[in-house]
Formats: C-alpha cells, sequence, structure tokens
C-alpha cells in the first residue's frame, strides 16, 4: 500500500446506522491543493456465528428473571452459590422444560465495532458463558474487523502487520489439508466484514431443539444484513457440544444451503465414555458444584437431559469402552449395542443410571428416562453419525497432558482391614457381590474429555483437520499474544479456516 504524499491526506470511513461507509472532508482552501485519498473499505458482509459447548451458555428460569446458570467472574466463582443446594432443588432448577437461555452475561466492550455492526450485545455474546468465552469471542472479533490497522499504515507510513498477514505462509501441522495462506488470500479477506454473533441455547435440551432454534436465528441474522450480504450464508464456528447443534442443523434440516462452512473445535465426533463416567461419579471443580460432585446430586439432572446424554458413544464409537476386572472374570461391554447392553440396562450394578437415584416418583422418572434415551438419544445419535457439512474444517486435542477416557474399568480392588464391614463412601466407587470396583480412565491422549479416538474425526470430505495440544474447555484459549509465542494455534486454524471459505463465495454464485 503506497504511502500519502506531503499533499494528500488520509481521511477515515465513518458509518451511518446502516454500517454503510461515507467521508468527510476537510474544510481547506482550494490554493492549498490538498488531495484526499478516502481508503476503499469493505460493505459485504460474511455474518459468523459461534456455538457453545455444554454449559457454555447461560439460563435462566422460563417464568421469571431468576438465573439458573451464568458464570460471569473469570475464576467461575459463581458457581458457589450451588455448592448448598439440595439434589432436588439441583433437579428442579436444570430442569430443560423450565429453563431458557439468559442473554444478560457480561459483555466485553459492548460497542466497540461503532455502527459498522449491532452492538455485541444485540449479537448475543451475553448469552455465552464470559468465563469461558468472553476473551475468545473479543479477539477473534478483533481479528476479523483489523482493517483499521491498513489505514492507519496508510496515514503514519507504518507497516504493522495484522493477525490475518502474520498467518502468511505459517505451516500449521494440519494431518489433514494442511494449506499455508496466501498473500492474494489475505487481500481477498478484507473484502469482506464478519460480524461475529453467538446462538446461545438450553444445553439441557435435546440438540436437535436447539438446532431448530438455530435454524431461526440464522435465519433473522441473515435477514439483518439485507443488501449488505456477500453471500446468502454464514460461517458457523462451534465448541464441543455445539458441534452436534450445528452438524443437525446442516445435515438433518437441510441447512446447508445456509452455511458456507463449519469449523469445529473438540467435538466429540462419536460421543466419548466421560458421559458416562460423569453420570456414575459425579464431576470436579465448577462443574461439579452445578451439576453435582457424585452420582446421587448428578444423576438425577442427567436422566432428564437429553443435551447432554446426546454425548453419550454411539455405536460407532465401537465395542468394549466399558471393562468390568475383577479377581475371577473380565468382562467387556458394549459387544455390539450400548444402549441396550448399558443405557437402558436395569439390572447389573454398572449399567449407566441407577434408577433408585432419580428421586421423586422413581418408575415414574425411570419411564421418563428410558423414553429419552429410545426417542432423543439414539435417534439423534444414530442418524448425526458421519454427517458433515462439505466444507468443514476441526481441530482436536492430541495431548498426553490431558489424559482422556478413550475406555473405562470397572477395577476390583481391596478395602483396607480398618473400613471392612463399613464401606469407603468414595464417589468412584461402587460395591457388589461382596466386592467393590473403583472406576478408573484409561488415561489416553485428548483434551481431558474428549479423547483422541472421538476427537479426530474420520469422515473422508473433511477439509482440514488439525490435532492439537488443547484442554477441552479452554479450547479456544487465545495464547499468549504479547509474547514470542502469540496466538494459539486453535485460534490461527480458526482464523485460518474462515479465511480459506471466503474462496467458496464466487462458487456459490
Amino acid at each position: 500500500m503506497a504511502h500519502v504524499t506531503e499533499k494528500e491526506i488520509v481521511s477515515r470511513p465513518e458509518y451511518d446506522e446502516n454500517g454503510r461507509a461515507h467521508y468527510s472532508l476537510p474544510n481547506d482552501r482550494a490554493e492549498e491543493n490538498l488531495v484526499v485519498a478516502c481508503p476503499q473499505v469493505a460493505e459485504k458482509v460474511i455474518p459468523v456465528i459461534f456455538l457453545p459447548g455444554v454449559m457454555g451458555s447461560n439460563l435462566k428460569e422460563k417464568t421469571s428473571p431468576k438465573t439458573v446458570w451464568c458464570a460471569d467472574m473469570s475464576l467461575g466463582l459463581d458457581a458457589l452459590t450451588w455448592v448448598f443446594k439440595s439434589k432436588k432443588e439441583r433437579k428442579a432448577l436444570l430442569n430443560p422444560l423450565s429453563t431458557e437461555v439468559d442473554g444478560r452475561g457480561t459483555v466485553l466492550y459492548d460497542d466497540l465495532e461503532g455502527r459498522v455492526f449491532p452492538s455485541r450485545t444485540a449479537r448475543g455474546w451475553g448469552s455465552a458463558l464470559y468465563k469461558s468465552y468472553g476473551e475468545a469471542l473479543h479477539v477473534l472479533q478483533f481479528m476479523l474487523n483489523d482493517a483499521h490497522i491498513l489505514i492507519d499504515n496508510l496515514k503514519n507510513g507504518t507497516i504493522r502487520r495484522t493477525s490475518r498477514q502474520l498467518l502468511i505462509g505459517e505451516d500449521l501441522g494440519a494431518e489433514k489439508g494442511e494449506d499455508a495462506l496466501t498473500e492474494a488470500e489475505v487481500r481477498r479477506s478484507y473484502d469482506y466484514l464478519f460480524p461475529l454473533h453467538v446462538f446461545g441455547y438450553n444445553w439441557l435440551q435435546s440438540n436437535a431443539d436447539s438446532a431448530v432454534q438455530l435454524d431461526r436465528y440464522i435465519k433473522k441474522v441473515l435477514a439483518s444484513y439485507q443488501d449488505r450480504l456477500a453471500v446468502d450464508k454464514v460461517i458457523l464456528v462451534t465448541h464441543s457440544m455445539g458441534g452436534l447443534v450445528a452438524r443437525y442443523y446442516s445435515e438433518e434440516l437441510n441447512g446447508r444451503d445456509n452455511i458456507l462452512g463449519i469449523v469445529h473445535g473438540v467435538m466429540p465426533d462419536l460421543g466419548s465414555p466421560t458421559a458416562y463416567r460423569r453420570m456414575k461419579t459425579g464431576e470436579r471443580g465448577i462443574v461439579g458444584a452445578v451439576m453435582g460432585d457424585d452420582a446421587a446430586s448428578l444423576m438425577p439432572v442427567l436422566a432428564q437431559s437429553p443435551g447432554p446424554l446426546q454425548l453419550l458413544p454411539g455405536k460407532a464409537y465401537g465395542q468394549g469402552w466399558l471393562r468390568i476386572h475383577s479377581d475371577t472374570e473380565k468382562v467387556s461391554k458394549p459387544v455390539s449395542d450400548p444402549y441396550t447392553e448399558i443405557y437402558l440396562n436395569e439390572d447389573d450394578w454398572w449399567r449407566l443410571c441407577e434408577k433408585e437415584l432419580l428421586l421423586n416418583d422413581v418408575e415414574e422418572e425411570w419411564e421418563k428416562y428410558k423414553n429419552i434415551i429410545k426417542n432423543d438419544v439414539l435417534v439423534f445419535i444414530e442418524g448425526l453419525t458421519g454427517q458433515y457439512h462439505p466444507n468443514t474444517y476441526a481441530f482436536y486435542g492430541a495431548s498426553v497432558k490431558y489424559p482422556s477416557d478413550d475406555h473405562l474399568i470397572w477395577q476390583q480392588i481391596q478395602i483396607p482391614t480398618l473400613f471392612k464391614g463399613s464401606p469407603v463412601k468414595d464417589p468412584v466407587q461402587r460395591h457388589s457381590g461382596g466386592k467393590t470396583f473403583k472406576l478408573i480412565s484409561s488415561g489416553s491422549r485428548g483434551d481431558g474429555t474428549v479423547p483422541v479416538s472421538s476427537g479426530r474425526i474420520a469422515c473422508s470430505g473433511i477439509r482440514a483437520l488439525l490435532a492439537t495440544d488443547v484442554d477441552h474447555e479452554g479450547a479456544y484459549h487465545v495464547g499468549d499474544i504479547g509474547r514470542e509465542e502469540g496466538l494459539s494455534v486453535a485460534m490461527k486454524f480458526t482464523l485460518r479456516s474462515i479465511i480459506k471459505m471466503t474462496k467458496e463465495i464466487g462458487a456459490c454464485g
């Protein structure tokens, strides 16, 4: 980009209420022979929509403004309010039928884009968990809206490079579809504006229901930009379970034609045994504080919630991921069907759902649970297996630093003599036939939640696939921008994927 001459001044674009650019001319005398440079800026829009993972959207009661789940504080201290809630309170509050998305969460720099786009609140940012996504959303939007740096360079004679320009020629090491950005691709990306929206959804309800709501949301977003659109499509960026919502919309609700491309981050392609472990042992940390830190607290919540149950391993995950090792035998399940053998099993102690923990009318709750497994979980998982949008990019965790549940083992253990006759109350132990078993993870490579066996998408049509060193919740961690290592590889991959997708616009007509 040429530097301005001594008689030239650069006029920065200003925007009207419709996001249209215009320029103000200086009121100087004609004899000064000033030349005003009005740099051409992008006006055509490609909306980008981010879909959070499970527990990644704020929730409230449907019938009141009362908050149910929100983690605005960076350390998740909001979750401490759940510590003293009873099992029945958790079950009543975390009910997919009585909750809905709450868009009142914290939003960083709400009006930073001025009148170029609607405010960040209007674009749904307040529906996403600030603790998990606040910084990442801000950084991603900055990188997708940084043309002002190019104008600064023109005005000041500087050569500061943008995040996109820094990616030119960089090899990210993708195992499939590694294709560094070219200067021409980056230059072309500045022909477009990329407003970042957030689709918060009720992660307790079925992901199929959330996909129906995503359909309405995408149509609303596209309509809001009217004739500003570069193409009548959006780009979706997903985290974990959000990828299942996006895929269901794309492949089962005929949403493909409204999607330019999808970036999936740490999505459990085939489900994960982690969903079983959570049901049987509860969770730790913030998740445990809210959902329950043992089976007695967590199981009544999950048994009524189709969304989290749809993260269970389906048939395509394979056989034998649940193993029972005693001093007399070794058993591996499932042999063929995880639904009948594990999820709907009513008798074996290692079954998924322990009916006696369901609270209220146990038989009635068990029937509701069975209906969810048969009508929501099985149909959703098996119908979606192997189905992907043809313009899909994905990254997954593949690190030994974040051991994951490729398979689980109920291992018989010996109880110290001191405790015999009074079984130790350990949330990961079960007692059967005078034997005590402890649930042990395989500790396989992954992201701490999704093992490589499920994170590495096997679909042959995927455009690019990258193995990364990320933990599940922090998959979109931005990295150390101010240091030499800079932006995280996952964020670089996401940015690069979005830029690559713009090449499809010509093909879309």
